[in-house]
């Protein structure tokens, strides 16, 4: 008897976490979705042809941050994120790419950046990137996670700039 009531405390109790969780995310998706640069990302466009090489990403807010951009290969829809780490650059969580209706904003055409693939944890398969293009060389992204499917939600803006280097990865 008493180790079901504590089952059910202790269930009650991850219910009630689960529920917190989601009202905050709804909370931020709903800040997102309101915020000035959606108004930005809705007019944005999707690129006359894939980006190509290495984009310096930035996350408006947020400094001293270990990623560095990513690097998309246009001929595999593909690419990985780079990050550096005691001056020194690595490459994780590899993705595909595609063009497809927005998750969030269904009557926007997006790029997508998707990393469910079994290259990453189970855990990162859950983050979508959806990015337009609102200047020559010059994408806003959007970061959703989608915990319960079909129900994105929204995180955070980002933006990728097109750079001359290709950020070369030193070998292993």
């Amino acid at each position: 008897m008493f180790f079901k009531r504590l089952a059910l405390i202790a269930l009650s109790a991850l219910g009630a976490v689960v529920i917190v969780l989601l009202v905050i995310a709804e909370l931020r998706s709903w800040q997102v979705q309101n915020s000035p640069q959606q108004k930005v990302f809705a007019a944005g466009k999707i690129p006359v042809t894939p980006p190509e090489g290495f984009y310096s990403g930035y996350v408006p807010g947020l400094s001293g941050s270990p990623w560095q951009g990513k690097r998309f290969d246009a001929a595999n829809s593909s690419g990985v994120n780079i990050f550096v780490s005691d001056g020194k650059a690595s490459a994780k969580y590899p993705f595909h790419t595609s063009v497809g209706v927005s998750s969030a904003d269904r009557q926007l055409q997006v790029f997508k950046i998707n990393y469910n693939n079994s290259a990453n944890a189970w855990w990162i398969r859950l983050f979508l990137d959806e990015v337009v293009l609102i200047k020559p060389d010059l994408f806003l992204g959007k970061l959703s996670i989608n915990i319960i499917p079909g129900r994105p939600y929204q995180i955070v803006f980002f933006e990728l700039k097109r750079e001359n280097s290709l950020f070369r990865l030193e070998p292993n």
